[in-house]
């Protein structure tokens, strides 16, 4: 009788082990997906609002897409005009996003989320350029959609 309620008590154990796990969730549903870039707006470093100027979006860059996983895989598919050609980059890297914090860190590079909605995401990063000269690195804002 023992070793009936022992392997039954070891039944129930493992039958309760097996239902109980729940699938992850991820960080901010509303990051997961597949994005577009709508612009790209280059931000004065001095005060990291000040619009300076706003790239043109053209038809090669309009074919990219940049997807966030619920993995913590960012999976892009970037294109740029290249000497008159349209050329195509990819990879798949890590990223994590802090949303007490809004930041979401790609590949080790930190970006300050400004806005995220299920269909918009817009978010500032720093630039390795000083494009108006003042002595400061400026920053560059995208807009996303879905």
């Amino acid at each position: 009788m023992r070793k009936l309620i022992i392997a039954l008590s070891a039944f129930a154990l493992a039958a309760c082990n097996n239902n109980d796990e729940t699938p992850e969730t991820p960080q901010n549903p509303a990051l997961i997906g597949v994005w577009k870039v709508q612009s790209k707006t280059i931000i004065s470093g001095t005060d990291q609002t000040t619009a300076l100027g706003q790239e043109t979006i053209d038809d090669c860059k309009k074919q990219s897409t940049y997807e966030f996983r619920t993995d913590g895989k960012y999976h892009m598919n970037d294109y740029n005009s290249i000497n008159a050609a349209c050329q195509k980059a990819t990879a798949t890297v890590d990223y994590t996003y802090t949303p007490a914090e809004q930041k979401l860190v790609i590949s080790g590079t930190a970006a300050k989320v400004l806005e995220l909605t299920a269909s918009k995401l817009v978010f500032q990063v720093p630039d390795n350029y000083d494009y108006n000269n003042d002595g400061k690195n400026d920053y560059v804002k995208y807009t996303y959609y879905k």
